[in-house]
């Protein structure tokens, strides 16, 4: 069990797209193009979110209220939900929304979520996304460790030494990144504190992702609209909590500086929480997490090329970013520790100690 899988693994889905091997080839070849424009689609909604969050900010700052499209993003996506539910459903899929069972089991994990929402947006207010989104690939590491202490499940030495080289390729390309970003009195200074935001948010997601794997398959028998309804629902109401610290919102309200950018952050949350729910059905973790990789590259390139941006070519950079996509892609494909080599030594480190006599 040497592989780490951070996929929500939601029910199974009887559709036409994806069909058995013993349907015809045009069949199949239909699934795989629709496989690939699915994870096309993917690698954009991860490397276009983090650009909007950017492009919304006035002179590096931003002046809104930062869990602010957070909750407007989760009370949209509970009406949207609440409308699929009905229109798929009608009266009986509504009511699945508001089922206590559905909102006790799934708030809680909404709630966790909240808390990794406020923990991007509070380290975006000061990472560029090409940073943000990098430093993200530390989840790997992150879960394998917590793997190794909570389950004993190892890594082989090629992919302990892989994880190692992704954490000093992420280290560099952060350091010559913001090096080459800041100019002045800032120049030379990592912002520390937004970075230790993300790699928190890091272990939030991996956490949720462990109790969303555990109840949504419990919960076969609710629709998937209804157990995102349940999941935003709570999610919206522990992020209106964390919004109502913020300064900006005692002093301004909440609207306070919003403009057309600031809703398009909103729409990117809700287009990237629903869509996630519904890709992770069609993508598996290895497509999932190199996608997330590959929007690395597509920040940097867009960065680059908007003149909005005014983000100058590094070649160095861009060499990380690509080393970066490189160690995650390799750990993925590294083979794993055989699961009966996982089960000796579990048996082994838990068999009672004896003593011998002389």
């Amino acid at each position: 069990m040497g592989k780490v899988d951070l996929d929500v693994d939601l029910n199974a889905v009887d559709c036409d797209c994806f069909p058995s091997p013993t349907v015809p080839l045009a069949a199949l070849r239909k699934a795989a193009a629709l496989k690939g424009a699915l994870f096309l689609f993917f690698i954009a909604t991860r490397a276009v979110h983090p650009m909007l969050i950017d492009m919304s900010k006035v002179n590096g700052k931003m002046l809104y209220a930062k869990n602010a499209p957070v909750v407007m993003n989760k009370l949209l996506t509970v009406l949207l939900m609440n409308v699929v539910a009905f229109l798929g459903g009608g009266t009986q899929g509504l009511c699945q929304c508001w089922q206590p069972r559905c909102l006790a089991v799934f708030g809680l994990i909404g709630t966790i979520y909240a808390l990794g929402d406020f923990l991007e947006m509070l380290s975006m207010s000061k990472l560029s996304g090409g940073v943000y989104q990098v430093l993200l690939q530390t989840k790997l590491l992150t879960t394998a460790l917590l793997c190794w202490w909570l389950k004993g499940s190892g890594q082989t030495s090629l992919q302990w030494h892989v994880l190692l080289l992704m954490f000093v390729a992420t280290s560099c390309f952060v350091i010559v990144d913001e090096g080459s970003s800041a100019s002045g009195a800032d120049s030379g200074r990592l912002p520390l504190g937004a970075m230790l935001c993300v790699l928190l948010k890091v272990g939030v997601s991996c956490y949720c992702a462990v109790l969303s794997e555990k109840y949504l398959k419990a919960f076969s028998d609710v629709s998937l609209p209804a157990k995102i309804s349940g999941l935003s629902t709570t999610w919206a109401m522990m992020s209106f909590v964390l919004f109502c610290f913020e300064p900006e919102v005692k002093n301004n309200g909440f609207f306070a500086n919003w403009d057309s950018m600031t809703w398009l952050v909103t729409a990117s949350f809700v287009v990237k929480t629903v869509s996630t729910m519904y890709l992770l059905q069609a993508l598996d973790s290895v497509q999932k997490n190199i996608g997330e990789a590959l929007a690395v590259i597509v920040i940097y390139v867009a960065q680059v090329l908007l003149p909005s941006v005014d983000k100058a070519f590094d070649l160095s950079v861009f060499l990380l970013a690509i080393m970066v996509v490189g160690a995650v892609k390799t750990y993925l494909l590294a083979p794993a520790v055989p699961k009966e080599k996982i089960q000796t030594l579990v048996s082994l480190n838990h068999r009672p100690l004896t003593h011998e006599g002389p």
